[in-house]
């Protein structure tokens, strides 16, 4: 059954839904975006040093090498002075008579060195160089436990037996090296005269002076300035530029003053 609606009220309806009165509010509002920023990676913290890490000074380690070379130096410079000094004065030659540059005292200093640890080592065949060997060894274990801390006892043992060790090599180098020359002179002599390899030479030396005469002997010393020359027992002074004989100094052994009483 269909119901009937009037249609005023229908209208009636209509007229209330759309009466003026009641007002529609419209708000116009802009739209929110939302981003999300990219993600940041994040990087591995690293790990905190174990304190127990060793550690080397190498500061510390910049300033023995310094201190050690200038010591070093210094007293070969001091020996080689102090063995010049004695040996010259057994010529009536006083030092300051002499032109002594540091190459030279270096040197002197370095045979001298050189010499008294072979004339040690040597009057022990075998423990003799291992001796000399492990003082190397052992200034260098001292040098290593100086700039490095916590450092293991089997880090330092094989670090300074290398070191020492090369330290070893480096002090003979020199002296190999002038026995290779010494070598090579003696067999250049024998080659030139024809003579056999001699195991050393000696040499006399002639110098002619102003006045037109040979002085012939052995050189003791010759620099810059003045050659020294010993005849038989006399040591003769000579100007190196002119040639003028500047002094003679007669030698002769003293008397042991024990032996007399």
């Amino acid at each position: 059954m269909t119901e009937y609606v009037s249609p005023s009220i229908a209208n009636k309806e209509v007229n209330v839904f759309w009466n003026r009165e009641k007002k529609l509010k419209v708000e116009l509002t802009t739209p929110v975006n939302i981003s999300l920023s990219p993600l940041k990676t994040i990087r591995d913290v690293p790990e905190p040093a174990d304190p127990q890490d060793a550690k080397t000074n190498t500061d510390l380690a910049f300033k023995l090498l310094i201190y050690g070379a200038l010591v070093l130096q210094a007293a070969l410079i001091v020996t080689g002075y102090s063995v010049l000094v004695g040996y010259y004065e057994q010529f009536g030659i006083d030092t300051n008579e002499l032109t002594l540059g540091t190459p030279t005292l270096l040197l002197h200093g370095y045979v001298n060195v050189f010499s008294g640890a072979l004339t040690a080592a040597s009057r022990v065949p075998i423990i003799g160089p291992a001796l000399l060997a492990s003082v190397f060894i052992g200034v260098a274990a001292a040098f290593i436990g100086l700039i490095t801390k916590r450092l293991k006892a089997g880090v330092i043992v094989g670090l300074s037996t290398w070191i020492g060790f090369s330290m070893f090599l480096i002090f003979f180098a020199p002296a190999v090296g002038v026995q290779k020359g010494k070598g090579m002179g003696l067999e250049k002599f024998s080659e030139y005269t024809g003579l056999p390899q001699p195991n050393a030479l000696e040499s006399t030396h002639t110098v002619l002076t102003d006045k037109g005469n040979k002085i012939k002997g052995h050189l003791i010393l010759a620099d810059s300035k003045n050659t020294f020359l010993l005849v038989d027992r006399t040591v003769f002074k000579i100007d190196g530029t002119t040639g003028r004989v500047i002094r003679e100094t007669e030698l002769r052994a003293e008397e042991d003053t024990n032996s007399k009483k």
